[in-house]
């Protein structure tokens, strides 16, 4: 479901798709981009047949190594400089609904902003 280049560059590391499955309920739609990704591009649902573009790479490479986050780069991205990851801007706390874009990675990898880190707490998710 990703490029061979996507696959030689991230081979190590482990690949995602996050289903949307409100009350336990699969749909088939998974958080994506409708085409290959650009800068600015809102995530959105996509059928999860969609091959690179609902397919996330958890890019522990990149992740700073003082803090247990690590960057969320999108399967269809072709620059594995400045990879297309997501990104969250301003304080989520304050709005209903943010919406996450995918940006270029900036200050790859050595100081990656905190707004394009994520973390995942240990155990399955409710």
């Amino acid at each position: 479901m990703v490029s061979a280049a996507v696959n030689a560059h991230y081979m190590n590391e482990p690949a995602v798709q996050v289903e949307y499955a409100p009350d336990g309920q699969p749909t088939g739609l998974c958080a994506g981009v409708a085409t290959t990704a650009y800068q600015n591009e809102g995530l959105s649902l996509q059928p999860c047949s969609t091959p690179g573009t609902t397919v996330f790479i958890i890019d522990f490479a990149d992740a700073p190594t003082a803090k247990p986050y690590f960057p969320i780069v999108n399967a269809s991205t072709t620059d594995f400089t400045h990879p297309f990851t997501m990104t969250i801007d301003g304080n989520p706390a304050g709005k209903p609904f943010p919406q996450i874009t995918l940006q270029h990675m900036h200050d790859n990898p050595t100081d990656v902003p905190d707004n394009q880190l994520w973390q995942a707490p240990p155990g399955p998710a409710n």
